[in-house]
């Protein structure tokens, strides 16, 4: 590993030799498909800073090819090479590279391990074609269901987000850059709590808040795994756009958080600055976001051209953000090793993208992302069964076992035309008007209907490596009788296929039905970027749809797959068992097929509260002292005149074909305010079946100086328990993670009792104790504590 002051004199060398056209270069990127024609990249004769590469349906040795060729025209002009980055939040987004479960599924996972190796597997397979950055994970917390990209992110609380982004940032990066990807930790900052729910829109975040909730998972990755690059966000915090906010990108985020990394636009930032009139000209505004802090402007240039160069030579200010810009940018490539190897790693290639490795893996995160959220005892099903209807729009389709920020919704995006509905992408409109896979929006709907052609391409690309649920359950129960109907579709409101429906269902012994979003860009999807919702029940009829299968009278069970969890009080409450299946990736049919039958033992936990409806939001399991579900005594008084406060389901919660019990709880009993908190108990499984439990270990401030959370996510730990068997599962927090901020905007951790609570969810605690602070202390909040370490084992 580099030296942290050689990386800085090395770099410092590089930039002597350049010039200011040379330098400004540096922050630019252009963007490309497969690749980059080779008579457009003769035209950067000042070098090119990035590549952003989506390669399409390139192969992994074609890729690696791309990167050698690009490489070679772009260090012909100036000697440095570019760093090509992909999008890589479930996988390399190439039509060869794996598929994880969503974001939002990997939350509901509680298992950083899982994500640390899927991270392993994206870096290899990036570094062997010679992609150096990603543009994840997102960080952000996300509160409303309404907003369309929380399946991007691990959910609502900012622990298990910290938890979750550390071990992404971890497995991309590797101990030694060399070696790894730099991961983007995005968006920056308070991204998923907009108005309305809406995407782009203003985040209305006190500055408390801002940083003791929505930056807490990026300091975890800039201080615990050394996050070597951030995204600002869209979004407008105070009245400034993250974007041109000197207050955001320096004061908050390299001088209070202690970020040295490089900071990258997300797409087309700066031109959204003129778009909101914050900046008269495309030059003004590049040199706003220069002197904010920004570094590399993504994805092509539009602020960051020639034209702010005068302004660089004759601004004292812009000259000396321009001059930390390229240090920044030259410095990350010399950590990579572009210098040595600007090619990547090619002798990866086989290794990164072996079969029989990743898909064991992806197997292993859809297995545990999967939410047994309600059971009647209906599951698992007995594989002996005699006819089973399979019914719904994502029973029999590959597009909808994927979500955004994949390869297959990349190819939906191109071949339906949807493009144009991407921010930024209006110019396409024309183009896309006259694509003929382009179909018509669905009766009584907003959303378009998907072309046959694109499922017909996907099974293609995706051969046996992934399979429909529906093939997955024949493939289960090969002597079963299988009656499929789709029922609806998605959106609109064709309800021509139900009498079809209902009547397989009468028919059979069993009902699955399966329904949900689409999940992707563009009119065709029903969430995704930019496609935001004032309706977070089920889209579409397909409410309607459930009511009459579950009046059928043949025993059901649900399986929701979308990017946040089911909010329908009508199927919590009348089918017998649900499933959150989210989008579980290129082995969720599998997954999905194997929880079903009892080939596994489901332990997935929900990562977001549900609420029952719009009006309840935002609820979260940590809200503060006399606000949402949670109540109080006295002077508080929280109801709705005729709804319930108490959401439908409750964070942290799901069900397994197996019981555990929670016994001998031990509690630190005094802490000091710069010493550690240490816990244990045990837990049994109690039942006929082996299976996992997620313990969970919450924390309740008894008294403070500021309205506290009621309770607080301080740790949790997915343990594989036998049947009969017994472990001892322990914690260690750091005492400063309860540190808060004061009235004076000070980390302050305070003396006094704190209450411990452990259980299978936030609602379901099991064991009680408390151990006290001894006395107060200011700290740094960029090195405090942000979750518990935990292991199995008795404590040292």
């Amino acid at each position: 590993m580099k030296d942290r002051q050689q990386i800085k004199k090395t770099a410092q060398e590089i930039i002597e030799n350049l010039t200011d056209e040379q330098k400004l270069a540096q922050l630019t990127c252009m963007f490309c498909g497969n690749q980059i024609p080779s008579a457009l990249l003769h035209r950067f004769v000042n070098g090119l800073g990035e590549i952003a590469v989506m390669p399409g349906d390139n192969d992994k040795a074609e890729n690696a090819a791309a990167a050698r060729e690009e490489q070679d025209i772009v260090k012909e002009h100036c000697g440095i090479p570019a760093l090509r980055h992909n999008e890589a939040v479930t996988g390399l987004m190439t039509a060869d590279g794996t598929v994880f479960p969503s974001a939002i599924g990997l939350g509901a996972t509680w298992d950083p391990d899982i994500v640390e190796e899927m991270a392993d597997i994206i870096r290899k397979q990036m570094v062997s074609t010679g992609m150096r950055q990603a543009l994840s994970p997102v960080m952000d917390v996300a509160r409303d269901p309404r907003w369309g990209r929380v399946g991007e992110t691990y959910g609502e609380d900012p622990t298990l987000s910290a938890a979750m982004s550390v071990a992404f940032t971890k497995g991309l990066q590797s101990e030694d850059l060399e070696n790894g990807v730099i991961a983007t930790g995005k968006h920056f900052l308070g991204y998923g709590m907009s108005e309305g729910g809406l995407n782009m829109a203003v985040n209305e975040i006190p500055a408390r808040e801002l940083r003791e909730v929505y930056a807490k998972p990026f300091q975890a990755a800039i201080t615990e795994a050394g996050l070597a690059s951030m995204m600002n966000s869209y979004g407008v915090i105070d009245g400034e756009m993250v974007i041109g906010s000197e207050e955001i990108l320096t004061k908050l985020l390299r001088d209070e958080m202690g970020f040295d990394g490089v900071v990258v636009s997300d797409y087309m930032s700066i031109n959204k600055m003129t778009d909101l009139k914050i900046s008269g000209s495309s030059e003004e505004a590049g040199v706003q976001a220069l002197k904010a802090g920004l570094d590399s402007e993504l994805p092509t240039p539009y602020g960051y051209r020639e034209g702010i160069l005068k302004a660089i030579q004759e601004d004292k200010e812009a000259r000396k953000a321009f001059d930390r810009a390229v240090q920044k940018v030259i410095e990350a490539k010399v950590k990579l090793g572009l210098f040595e190897n600007p090619y990547g790693k090619e002798e990866l290639l086989e290794e990164a993208y072996d079969r029989a490795k990743t898909a064991s893996a992806a197997l292993k995160a859809a297995r545990e992302s999967i939410v047994l959220v309600k059971n009647d005892g209906i599951l698992p099903l007995d594989k002996k069964i005699k006819r089973i209807a399979v019914i719904g729009p994502h029973a029999d389709s590959l597009r909808l076992l994927f979500g955004c920020y994949t390869y297959p919704a990349v190819l939906d995006r191109n071949i339906s035309g949807s493009m144009s509905d991407m921010a930024g992408m209006q110019d396409t409109r024309k183009e896309q008007e006259e694509n003929p896979y382009q179909m018509p929006y669905l009766p009584g709907s907003t959303v378009r209907g998907t072309s046959p052609y694109i499922e017909e391409r996907l099974r293609e690309a995706l051969g046996d490596r992934t399979v429909t649920i529906l093939q997955a359950i024949r493939e289960k129960c090969p002597d079963a009788e299988i009656l499929f109907e789709k029922g609806c579709d998605v959106a609109g409101n064709d309800r021509s296929g139900f009498e079809a429906a209902e009547k397989a269902a009468r028919e059979a012994d069993v009902v699955l039905l399966i329904g949900g979003g689409k999940y992707g860009w563009g009119s065709n999807c029903t969430t995704g970027e930019g496609i935001d919702t004032d309706r977070i029940g089920l889209p579409g009829v397909q409410e309607e749809l459930a009511a009459r299968i579950q009046a059928a009278g043949t025993p059901a069970v649900y399986v929701h797959m979308d990017a946040k969890p089911l909010s329908s009080e009508f199927i919590s409450e009348n089918y017998p068992a649900v499933i959150e299946n989210w989008f579980p990736g290129e082995t969720g049919g599998r997954a999905l097929a194997d929880v079903l039958f009892g080939d596994y033992n489901p332990a997935g936990r929900l990562p977001m509260t549900v609420v029952r409806n719009a009006g309840q939001i935002p609820m979260y399991s940590s809200q503060k002292n006399g606000s949402g579900y949670h109540g109080g005594a006295g002077m508080v008084l929280c109801k709705y005149v005729e709804g319930k406060k108490e959401p439908l389901h409750y964070f942290g919660e799901g069900c397994s074909y197996t019981t555990f019990e929670y016994s001998d709880l031990k509690v630190q009993e005094k802490a000091a305010p710069d010493g550690t908190v240490e816990v244990a108990c045990t837990v049994k499984n109690s039942g006929s079946r082996d299976g996992e439990e997620v313990v969970q270990l919450y924390v309740t401030d008894e008294l403070a100086c500021m309205i506290r959370p009621v309770q607080e996510l301080a740790g949790f730990y997915r343990v594989f328990l036998r049947a009969g068997e017994s472990k001892r599962v322990s914690f260690r927090m750091k005492t400063d993670q309860f540190a808060f901020l004061d009235q004076k905007m000070g980390w302050l951790v305070e003396a006094g009792e704190m209450t411990v609570k452990i259980g299978s969810s936030s609602r379901d605690i099991r064991l009680t104790g408390m151990f006290k602070i001894t006395s107060s202390m200011y700290v740094e909040g960029k090195t405090r504590g942000f979750y518990a370490k935990a292991w199995e084992g008795n404590l040292a």
